[in-house]
């Protein structure tokens, strides 16, 4: 595993050295999160629900 290195020009951050698997797990929680917030808009602009049997029935499953 690579040590996380920090690039750094006049003493600010501008650039990360990271392990690629690492990478990979911040990528999927940034997914993640951006599926956490379309489902809490969607959750609060829908005013009416079906429950998962009625759909069921409703498409003949």
């Amino acid at each position: 595993m690579i040590k996380t290195q920090i690039i750094k020009e006049d003493d600010k951050p501008i650039a990360v050295i990271m392990d690629y698997k690492e990478y990979l797990k911040f990528k999927e929680l940034e997914e993640d999160k951006g599926d956490y917030f379309a489902a809490l808009n969607t959750k609060i602009n829908n005013k009416s629900w079906t429950s998962h049997k009625d759909l069921k029935t409703k498409l003949g499953l």
